[in-house]
């Protein structure tokens, strides 16, 4: 049977008994969704690779302990998300050394695009934590509310009341950006 066809939980039972291949797929199968979450939570692709590979060094060790109280990929988001913190904690604030965008270079709508969506990420940015969370896992994850409650770990009501809140606090920010 070829691994990637088998569930999230039956690839880690595998795992736990030994197959280090499932691990492999495992792998496969998260790393673009860590990488994606590693770097909105530290606002930098660079250092989301190297925070990537300590997720899942941690997960390697960790797995084998997995007791199935979560679907493997919430226990993922949290370790990704506990990772992040450390690394952030540990980050001397450093210059953002980008070489700037060649706007005279690009055409219009791709410029638009950019703007729009640096845009969107600093609003998105200025969210308190839980309403970054829930909209990182809703939107850009596209979690159901069931498994985005699973992986922060609170009810599905509490997600919705995040995402709410966290739509109106966008829309304000949009009005007064004048973005709207």
């Amino acid at each position: 049977m070829n691994l990637d066809e088998l569930s999230d939980a039956e690839l880690v039972q595998r795992f736990k008994s030994g197959d280090s291949l499932a691990f492999d797929a495992i792998v496969r199968r998260f790393q673009d969704r860590v990488f994606r979450l590693a770097s909105v939570w530290l606002h930098d692709s660079q250092h989301a690779g190297d925070v990537s590979q300590e997720v899942f060094l941690r997960a390697f060790k960790g797995l084998r302990g997995f007791r199935f109280r979560a679907a493997p990929f919430t226990w993922l988001y949290r370790v990704t998300r506990n990772v992040c913190n450390e690394f952030n904690r540990r980050r001397v604030p450093e210059a953002l050394e980008q070489e700037p965008i060649d706007y005279e270079n690009l055409p219009d709508a791709q410029v638009f695009h950019r703007e729009t969506a640096r845009q969107v990420r600093e609003l998105v940015d200025v969210l308190p934590e839980r309403q970054r969370e829930v909209v990182l896992l809703r939107i850009f994850e596209e979690l159901s509310v069931k498994e985005t409650a699973r992986a922060m770990g609170c009810r599905e009501g509490t997600v919705k009341a995040l995402l709410h809140k966290a739509n109106q606090n966008l829309r304000g920010k949009l009005d007064n950006s004048g973005m709207a």
